[in-house]
């Protein structure tokens, strides 16, 4: 009994032995980075296939985004269609409108032509003309165009045009002393500035202002 054992535990033997637990656990180790590796690719699989999924899905949400857009830019663009003509129309029916109320001013020009030629009394032709220019006027200020006041007033470079100075002491400094032009308002805004003449101080005026 003792011999075997002895036999069993030669030197041969556990150094056999001990090769083969070492192989053994080489083995395991190995076998458990190969499942760890496994795992791992399992896992970066997965993500890069749920990352393959996102990036599908941003793709699809830009082609619709990009959709949209193309569908926006066109509607815009038959929108800005759509207020051309409105805008092209409406100037166009405004102009109808003004003309159809110039029209009567017109047949009374020819009248007062006409009456001219028969008409031998002065004060009779100028009520003619007055009465024309009263309709002409009329029809403006149903326009919305009034005229600009000027004469007496300080010169101002939106609603005056100067373009004639003279130097005086019986007006102010900037005065319009004389309305060569009417000028007109369109509503609020300077339609034609009124084209004027302005006073300015003589300049022996001035000295005697800057010593007081």
């Amino acid at each position: 009994m003792v011999d075997k054992e002895n036999k069993n535990e030669s030197p041969e033997n556990v150094k056999s032995l001990k090769i083969k637990k070492y192989k053994f656990k080489i083995k395991k180790i190995l076998l458990q980075k190969l499942n760890e590796k496994k795992e791992l690719t399992k896992k970066l699989e997965n993500e890069l296939q749920e990352m393959k999924k996102l990036a599908q899905e941003k793709d699809n949400l830009s082609k619709e985004y990009l959709e949209y857009l193309k569908r926006l830019q066109a509607d815009f663009e038959n929108y800005k269609k759509q207020q051309e003509k409105k805008k092209k129309e409406f100037i166009e029916f405004a102009n109808e409108k003004l003309l159809n109320n110039l029209l009567p001013v017109v047949d009374n020009l020819e009248k007062a032509l006409d009456s001219i030629k028969n008409e031998n009394n002065l004060e009779t032709i100028k009520q003619g003309i007055n009465n024309i220019l009263k309709d002409f006027h009329n029809i403006l200020m149903r326009e919305g165009v009034h005229p600009i006041k000027a004469l007496d007033q300080k010169f101002d470079p939106y609603k005056h045009e100067a373009v004639m100075s003279f130097e005086t002491d019986k007006y102010p400094e900037d005065t319009v002393t004389e309305e060569l032009r009417k000028g007109y308002y369109i509503k609020s805004k300077v339609l034609r500035p009124a084209m004027v003449k302005v006073a300015i101080l003589t300049k022996e005026k001035k000295n005697n202002e800057k010593e007081n």
